[in-house]
């Protein structure tokens, strides 16, 4: 009896230990950030087009995927993704940089485990901005699945650079 006191503790103890670790690793791969899954929109997406949608933008203009010009810049962004927030400033340089009009650029700030203010107010002005369940409608018309992603279009509305950390989409801003 003795014997089976003993194995149902070490068995418990045992339970109790995977536990700990269990909820420790998922602490610790929860604290790096979402996953950023290929999606449609990715480096094998380029020539695809975005379904039609229409949204309004933060400031309650109508924005459509007719509304965007050749040529135009649009980025998917989801407060609380450390990428998209290491990603936001180099965004709004590169839009300055770039001079764009904000006609030209589209901000999609997807619902995300932080407050989206800080994300809206950095891109309002130099971007057209759809934030909350408004940018979930356009983001799922590009079959966006991960954040971030900055894209360039054509002037048929096909995406013609698709890029993460926007080494590849200023290389094709400058030259476009």
């Amino acid at each position: 009896m003795a014997v089976l006191g003993s194995a149902v503790a070490l068995l418990g103890a045992l339970t109790v230990l995977n536990l700990v670790l269990t909820y420790g690793l998922v602490r610790r791969v929860g604290a790096l950030g979402p996953a950023r899954p290929p999606g449609p929109i990715d480096a094998g997406s380029v020539g695809a087009t975005a379904g039609e949608f229409e949204v309004r933008a933060t400031d309650g203009t109508g924005v459509s995927r007719g509304d965007l010009p050749d040529g135009a810049l649009v980025g998917f962004f989801s407060p609380g993704c450390e990428p998209c927030t290491e990603l936001l400033p180099r965004f709004a340089s590169a839009v300055r940089e770039l001079r764009l009009p904000p006609a030209r650029v589209l901000a999609v700030v997807a619902p995300g485990t932080e407050d989206p203010g800080p994300y809206t107010r950095a891109l309002e002005g130099i971007a057209r901005v759809v934030a909350g369940e408004e940018a979930v409608v356009v983001a799922e018309a590009f079959g966006i699945t991960g954040y971030p992603v900055v894209c360039r279009l054509g002037s048929d509305g096909a995406v013609t650079v698709v890029d993460r950390d926007l080494r590849d989409l200023l290389g094709a801003g400058a030259a476009g």
